[in-house]
């Protein structure tokens, strides 16, 4: 393509903000384009505007699906932090009970369990949370908790389950921001060519214009 798109193309009031709207338009005007060769843009061509219309509207279902996918993850996340949060207390109980109430405290580190506010908790960043349940583990075995109802058993799997999570969040993480950014560079296209075409068709049918941008698909009403 011989020029560069900005980050941001301003749309006239005949092209679609919505991403659904813009790739119902771009089949519509795709289609208009290729029954009129006659219409022609120095810098692009039907056949690749057509190509990268498929495009967007395949990036648009991934994003789409991807999307879903790391609501799931996200919710799952959610519910185990909720599970770390409201079984600490019992490990707390365990150490006050070997060590006493005056001493407890200056063993939470080593659980991984840091000072929050005015309380002691499990870190709210979950990359450090993850690290702060590896020291769980070890600490329980190391303080003699392994075979505890909270102990081993317990946290073992959280721990597990927790970073598969964790990874699989972050993966999907990259993944929608690939998407939204392929995405949003094939729309700047996509109005870039839609308002060059809108131009074009003024100018070569100025007595009948509208309409004739209305049969390519420029229906601001449909918006």
């Amino acid at each position: 393509m011989g020029t560069e798109l900005t980050k941001s193309v301003k749309r006239t009031g005949n092209i679609p903000a919505k991403d659904a709207d813009q790739a119902n338009l771009g089949l519509s005007v795709a289609t208009a384009w290729k029954l009129n060769p006659g219409i022609t843009l120095l810098w692009t061509t039907q056949a690749e505007f057509e190509q990268k219309v498929n495009d967007f509207s395949t990036t648009l279902r991934e994003r789409t699906s991807t999307g879903g996918g790391y609501s799931a993850i996200s919710n799952e996340l959610k519910l185990l932090d909720k599970t770390i949060n409201a079984n600490a207390d019992y490990l707390k109980g365990y150490l006050k009970s070997k060590y006493g109430k005056e001493s407890q405290v200056s063993f939470y580190s080593q659980f991984g369990i840091v000072k929050v506010g005015d309380a002691y908790k499990y870190p709210a960043d979950r990359n450090k949370r993850s690290d702060a349940l590896r020291l769980t583990l070890e600490a329980i075995t190391k303080h003699g908790f392994d075979t505890e109802k909270y102990g081993t058993a317990f946290w073992n799997p959280i721990k597990e389950r927790y970073d598969v999570l964790l990874k699989s969040a972050q993966e999907t993480d990259g993944t929608v921001s690939q998407k939204v950014g392929t995405k949003n560079e094939l729309k700047d296209y996509l109005v870039l060519t839609q308002n060059s075409l809108i131009h074009l068709l003024k100018g070569n049918y100025p007595k009948t214009s509208k309409n004739v941008i209305r049969e390519w698909g420029f229906q601001k009403e449909k918006y």
